[in-house]
C-alpha cells in the first residue's frame, strides 16, 4: 500500500505560513533598525531647558535593580522521596520550600528573588546535597553551600 501524500491545501497552508513568518521577521528587523536610528537622531536635536541642565549637573545615584525575578531550582535525584530547599532567603528551612516531584526523579521549584547573591543547599530525604549544576560554592556555617546569583 502506498503512503498517503499531504493534500494540496495542506501544502499551500505550509507555504503561506512560512512566507508569513519570513515577512514578519523582515518587517520586525526593519522596524527596530528604524526605531534605533530615529532615537539616535532625536537625541542629538533635543533642546534642554534649565531643569534638564540642573539634572545633568547634579551627581547621579546608581540605581539598584529591585525587580523581583523568578528563579528555578531543580534537581534530578531518582529514588528520592522528598527534596527540600534550604537557603538564606527562607531562614535555612524555617519557611519550608518543598520541590515539586516529577517523573524520573526530577524535582523543581520557582522562587521570587530580588537581585543579589543567595546561599542554598538541597535536602534530599534529610541529607544535604549540593546542586550538581552549580559549581559556584562557598563554605558557610561549617558546611559547603551553593551560591545563586540573581542579576
Amino acid at each position: 500500500m502506498k503512503p498517503k501524500r499531504p493534500g494540496i491545501l495542506f501544502e499551500a497552508f505550509l507555504l503561506l505560513l512560512c512566507g508569513g513568518l519570513v515577512l514578519f521577521f523582515i518587517a520586525g528587523e526593519d522596524y527596530y533598525d528604524y526605531a534605533a536610528t530615529a532615537a539616535e537622531g532625536a537625541a542629538g536635536s533635543a533642546t534642554l531647558d534649565k531643569d534638564d541642565l540642573a539634572k545633568l549637573a547634579s551627581p547621579t545615584q546608581e540605581k539598584l535593580n529591585t525587580d523581583v525575578k523568578f528563579r528555578t531550582f531543580f534537581l534530578t535525584f531518582p529514588g528520592a522521596k522528598q527534596v527540600m530547599l534550604q537557603a538564606d532567603f527562607n531562614g535555612w528551612g524555617k519557611v519550608p520550600l518543598q520541590l515539586k516531584p516529577y517523573p524520573r526523579g526530577y524535582f523543581e521549584i520557582s522562587v521570587a528573588l530580588a537581585a543579589g547573591n543567595y546561599k542554598y543547599v538541597f535536602v534530599v530525604d534529610g541529607k544535604d546535597v549540593l546542586d550538581p549544576n552549580n559549581l559556584d560554592r562557598v563554605e558557610y556555617d561549617g558546611r559547603e553551600v551553593c551560591i545563586k546569583t540573581v542579576k
